[in-house]
């Protein structure tokens, strides 16, 4: 049995919404099957991986936002430690 995260995209009356969640399955094909069967809205676009130390849960919202003109790039990027800015004072 793995862990799968899938990450919804889907209109809620003219709002972009986006929804994650986990999926426990033998393969891929079973947990494709479970996330389309239990997604929260008729359209939807779907991402579907096996959950990793690596991921980054939040960059399909963050695509999102850039795609319907939101401005997110200016947020921190969340792997570069911020705390050590350097002002230029010695």
């Amino acid at each position: 049995m793995q862990v799968w995260i899938v990450e919804y995209i889907y209109d809620d009356n003219g709002a972009a919404r986006i929804s994650t969640a986990t999926i426990r399955a033998e393969d891929y094909d079973a947990a494709r099957q479970f996330a389309a069967n239990t997604a929260p809205a008729t359209d939807f676009v779907m991402s579907l991986r096996p959950q990793s130390d690596e991921q980054f849960l939040g960059r399909t919202v963050i695509q999102v936002h850039e795609m319907t003109g939101k401005m997110v790039s200016d947020l921190p990027d969340p792997d570069i430690d911020h705390d050590d800015k350097d002002d230029g004072a010695n």
